[in-house]
């Protein structure tokens, strides 16, 4: 490949998204001061990544009452794990990482939208597929157990073809998918943004079918969720000023994403359209911020349960509802409505 991106970075890249009882709406309590939230986070994913920048680096968790202790993690499994063994109040999760939460009966509540990505079916520069039904009798690379890879399935299948029949996927890691691309050894493959944007600015690929709709989510240990349910409230309102406040300042928190590894080699173009896919990068208002997850993005999460237990890469049929509370996100946009928030009024601790 031509770009700055190594093999080895493509790979840690990319691991970052390959992968109880019902409970009750909690009531909220009275605000206390200083409660500290351990949020879990990787530093790969777009949007994502840049809000937890801003929580890292402004007053903003401090004016509702909280300190912020950032975990950084390598991936979804890792942020999993944390909320599991109780290491992690909240973290970050891919929406089918999430799923796998759910499938194995995991003590955590996915309780809010962080942020929205792309994922995409995208055909090399010396395959000459303009469309996917030019994928007719080829294979398609990427990485299984992925949102990713579920979106890739139904635009073939949308296109008429038959996976297994009229077309094959192969599953290979991110790294080697990387080099596959780099070289024009394949015809076409799916991934996930940012990636998908870098391959499209190196003229490596083209996209040939795009799908919005994936989410990272926010997911909480149920000891947290249960026990402060205030404070998870005041992380929601932080979480959704850090999104706003990152919608204000797109070069300066791109900055701050690229200061860190494994994220230092993304180039900023590449960052920011990768980013632009989210409307909530672009809000003009305060009020163009949602917290809570949509009946449509909950019907998403039920339908990747669906494709994970059928495709065997999990366990059992998740009961997403179970798993799934949305009342205090549902408080904090009634709050987001009714009032402000002056951005310009962040301080910003650390540059």
């Amino acid at each position: 490949m031509t770009s700055g991106i190594s093999r080895r970075r493509f790979g840690q890249l990319a691991a970052g998204l390959a992968a109880s009882l019902p409970l009750a709406a909690p009531s909220i309590l009275r605000a206390q001061e200083a409660d500290v939230v351990r949020m879990c986070w990787f530093n790969t994913t777009t949007v994502s990544a840049q809000i937890a920048h801003v929580l890292m680096r402004t007053d903003i968790p401090a004016r509702n009452g909280l300190k912020m202790e950032m975990i950084q993690l390598a991936a979804s499994p890792a942020i999993t794990e944390a909320l599991v063994s109780g290491a992690g109040d909240v973290g970050t999760l891919s929406d089918f990482a999430a799923v796998t939460t759910m499938a194995i009966g995991a003590p955590v509540t996915t309780v809010s939208s962080q942020a929205r990505f792309r994922s995409a079916v995208l055909a090399t520069k010396k395959s000459g597929i303009t469309k996917l039904e030019d994928l007719k009798g080829k294979q398609v690379f990427g990485t299984f157990g992925i949102t990713a890879f579920q979106n890739a399935q139904d635009a073939v299948l949308r296109a008429g073809l038959v996976p297994g029949k009229d077309m094959t996927f192969v599953n290979v890691g991110p790294a080697e998918l990387a080099d596959a691309v780099g070289a024009q050894r394949i015809d076409a493959f799916f991934t996930y943004d940012p990636f998908v944007s870098y391959f499209e600015s190196t003229g490596h690929a083209a996209v040939i079918s795009e799908n919005l709709s994936p989410v990272i989510v926010l997911s909480a240990n149920n000891r947290f969720f249960q026990q402060k349910p205030d404070a998870l409230k005041r992380l929601l309102m932080a979480n959704a000023q850090a999104l706003y406040f990152a919608s204000q300042n797109n070069d300066l928190v791109n900055s701050w994403f690229r200061s860190l590894e494994p994220a230092k080699n993304i180039p900023e173009a590449v960052l920011q359209k990768a980013s632009s896919y989210d409307p909530a990068w672009s809000a003009k208002t305060f009020t163009d911020i949602k917290v809570a997850l949509s009946p449509a993005q909950i019907a998403q999460i039920e339908t990747l349960g669906k494709w994970g237990y059928e495709q065997k890469l999990l366990p059992r049929l998740p009961d997403v509802p179970k798993f799934v509370n949305t009342a205090i996100a549902a408080e904090v946009d009634k709050e987001i409505a009714a009032g402000g928030f002056d951005v310009k009024s962040v301080k910003i601790l650390r540059a």
